[in-house]
């Protein structure tokens, strides 16, 4: 599985030519995310991808003032989805959120606004015990978020 992982990471740094890894500790473990702040690669997000190993996913970076909405159009596997305020203090989670099988797709909201969502491998949240109200360290991340 480990083999695997430059080959999806690869794969989902293709998704975007703005798109970059990050490392992020969730739980205890360390995770490689593609990092996504311009428009059109937060719309892409993983859409195609037929697999995600344990230890990949995707970190959506949102404009100020946003209140994001995920959606699973057009998507081949199961994820869970981490929503984070600028602090990094985790706010929502939706856990094996399926693929969306026929429109209208169901849509995944922030409450309120906030900075960040994590789409990580289906099962990830309850294998790495997260919840809401745990922090997340971002202090290596981007400290401005992107422009509209």
């Amino acid at each position: 599985m480990k083999a695997l992982l430059p080959i999806v990471l690869a794969l989902l740094a293709s998704t975007s030519a703005q798109a970059d890894s990050r490392t992020l500790i969730l739980g205890s473990e360390a995770f490689e995310l593609t990092y996504v702040a311009d428009p059109d690669s937060r719309r892409q997000g993983l859409m195609g991808v037929t697999e995600l190993p344990f230890g990949s996913g995707m970190l959506f970076d949102f404009p100020a003032g946003t209140r994001p909405a995920i959606w699973m159009r057009n998507m081949q596997i199961s994820l869970d989805l981490v929503f984070v305020d600028n602090r990094g203090q985790i706010r929502q989670v939706f856990a094996d959120v399926p693929p969306c099988a026929e429109l209208p797709c169901a849509l995944y909201q922030a409450d309120a606004p906030l900075r960040w969502v994590i789409e990580l491998p289906a099962g990830s949240v309850a294998r790495l015990g997260l919840s809401v109200g745990a922090t997340l360290d971002v202090s290596g991340l981007p400290a401005t978020p992107p422009a509209l």
